[in-house]
């Protein structure tokens, strides 16, 4: 186009005022006020009732509750934050030592040798924490996509280890306090499926 200036002219007059995004603190309780319920939702396909909190070793349980959800919050908080150019972010170490917290205090939890578990329930815990991070997988990495900004391999990491948390804080909810050995298994299992699941799905929707 010959005339430059009257194209900068033109496209500035069409121009229209940037919404700046909320605090990234706003945007992951906004995004856990969709996500949770979501998440809430589908495990109606898979409930299998609340936990017993009257049980014996309920409150190493809770801890271990307020352990996954203070691990779920802070990866989604720096997932927001990995996608703002220029914003510091939470050092992966941390959270290497809250899910080493975590796995202590689930294998402190199973009975010493010679006690019995009622009943274990592997295979249920695997399909619960998969069907569960579905929602959330999904609105938290459309969220990601909304907000614009750099969509590297740490915000897809810290996506994935938030959605894993949080789905095994819901399946806190409704799981015996007592687990087994392959209770805790497919525990780790389902987080790690969670996570990949994240970093691939990102890759081909964020990344392309």
């Amino acid at each position: 186009m010959s005339d430059s200036q009257q194209l900068i002219k033109q496209l500035a007059s069409d121009a229209s005022p940037v919404t700046p995004l909320p605090s990234t603190g706003i945007r992951v309780v906004k995004w856990l006020a969709v996500g949770l319920p979501l998440a809430a939702l589908f495990s109606v396909l898979v409930h299998r009732g609340f936990t017993d909190w009257h049980q014996p070793g309920a409150g190493l349980a809770l801890l271990q509750l307020a352990v996954s959800a203070a691990i779920g919050y802070a990866a989604v908080l720096n997932a927001f934050l990995a996608v703002t150019p220029g914003r510091p972010t939470i050092p992966i170490v941390r959270f290497v030592l809250g899910g080493g917290l975590w796995l202590l205090l689930n294998i402190i939890s199973i009975p010493q040798s010679g006690v019995q578990v009622t009943e274990q329930h592997g295979t249920f815990c695997y399909l619960f924490l998969i069907v569960v991070s579905l929602p959330m997988i999904v609105s938290l990495l459309w969220t990601l996509y909304r907000g614009g900004g750099l969509h590297s391999r740490l915000s897809l990491l810290m996506a994935g280890i938030g959605v894993a948390a949080w789905a095994v804080s819901l399946l806190s909810l409704c799981h015996a306090v007592q687990q087994g050995r392959f209770d805790l298994l497919m525990h780790v299992a389902a987080a790690a499926t969670i996570i990949i699941a994240t970093l691939v799905i990102g890759r081909i929707t964020l990344l392309r």
